[in-house]
């Protein structure tokens, strides 16, 4: 299992972080399962649907729980690209880079399209990225994280995942 941070705002404008857990069952029917107390509208759940299309999944099965409370509304299709992102690392067994964060909304070309409410979105992560993954030219200057933006899908995996053998080759060699 793999947790990724989601980026929301919440009615009132404050910007809260919320946790996808995603499952890869690789002996499936190479379906989607979504579960969370939380409420989806039409947009978040086409971005999920997006999300899941742009993936060579074959029989894997793909179980996505959104954790958080129930009297919350997920209704941004800006979650697809940390959904994304997380089912691809969830197949091919890498992980999530410490401290990376992700905000996007995905066509069904594998473009990352503008998201909404970016500031409430990055003062929710201060203190907390090292990197914030955004769609191209939304980048907003701020110290301390790194803001870097992204037009598509393999340029997003590049920066937001690694190879966790990757991560232990370099603390063994140091």
């Amino acid at each position: 299992m793999i947790k990724i941070p989601v980026l929301a705002v919440l009615t009132g404008g404050q910007g809260t972080i919320l946790e996808l857990e995603i499952d890869a069952i690789k002996e499936g029917k190479g379906q989607l399962f979504f579960e969370s107390r939380l409420f989806l509208d039409e947009v978040a759940r086409t971005a999920l649907k997006t999300a899941f299309s742009l993936l060579d999944v074959g029989k894997t099965d793909i179980l996505v729980r959104l954790v958080g409370e129930k009297d919350f509304c997920l209704c941004s299709g800006s979650f697809a690209l940390p959904v994304y992102l997380g089912m691809y690392a969830s197949i091919r067994g890498l992980e999530l880079k410490p401290g990376a964060y992700s905000t996007g909304c995905i066509n069904d070309k594998g473009e990352i399209t503008p998201v909404g409410d970016l500031a409430e979105k990055i003062r929710a992560v201060l203190g907390k990225a090292e990197r914030l993954l955004v769609p191209e030219n939304q980048a907003l200057p701020v110290k301390g994280i790194d803001i870097v933006e992204v037009a598509n899908l393999q340029d997003a995996v590049e920066y937001a995942l690694i190879d966790p053998t990757e991560i232990s080759s370099a603390t063994t060699e140091n």
